[in-house]
């Protein structure tokens, strides 16, 4: 519960004698705590795509955004755009350190090392796959969701983020299993300790 506890909008839970939140929130460099217990390969699991939302078809003269698209913007730029910028960061540094002898790191105290990094991220957009499941919601929650605009177009991003329902729940189990599947023979080579170092993200796909 404190996990999925997002400010302002779900309460903070108490765990012993403090209060806690959506830890991405305040963790702005989310890879960071492995890489400091030494991590040197990661299986990154994101919780979007970072492509962003798209819609079927784009209006000539695009409407106002509503409160729905700005807040699941807000909520992409926590939950995504941070892992987004720690992935390239990590990029960046394997590319660095690749350029140097271990001699040479050691030489200067610099304790680096490459770092492999496996993404999995969503087939499918999850605002349109939350939008099948929008009518289980209490009859209030739904009108006020439908008065922010998170019922339609790039707005079902905010409900995506707010829809902890059983079946909603259920079918990201299902998308999150079979990616996993389609993607099983590169995750078998990631993880087989034989094998040689891997280029650590295709990055085409982020963008």
């Amino acid at each position: 519960m404190a996990s999925t506890a997002i400010p302002f909008i779900f309460p903070a839970v108490r765990v012993d004698d403090d209060f806690y939140m959506d830890g991405s929130v305040r963790q702005i460099a989310p890879l960071s705590p492995a890489l400091h217990l030494g991590a040197r390969r990661l299986i990154v699991i994101a919780v979007g795509q970072f492509a962003g939302q798209t819609v079927a078809v784009r209006p000539t003269t695009p409407p106002y955004p509503s409160f729905a698209q700005i807040s699941g913007h807000a909520l992409s730029s926590i939950f995504l755009d941070n892992l987004g910028a720690d992935l390239e960061r990590l990029t960046q540094m394997n590319r660095l350190v690749d350029l140097l002898s271990p001699a040479r790191l050691a030489r200067h105290g610099l304790a680096l090392h490459h770092v492999d990094a496996f993404v999995l991220a969503p087939s499918v957009d999850l605002g349109t796959l939350a939008l099948a499941y929008a009518h289980r919601l209490p009859a209030g929650v739904r009108t006020l969701l439908r008065g922010f605009g998170s019922t339609q177009g790039t707005g079902a991003n905010l409900l995506s983020y707010l829809l902890f329902d059983r079946g909603f729940c259920g079918a990201l189990l299902r998308l999150g299993y079979a990616d996993t599947l389609a993607r099983r023979d590169e995750i078998a080579a990631f993880l087989d300790e034989r094998r040689s170092q891997l280029v650590p993200l295709n990055w085409p796909q982020f963008r």
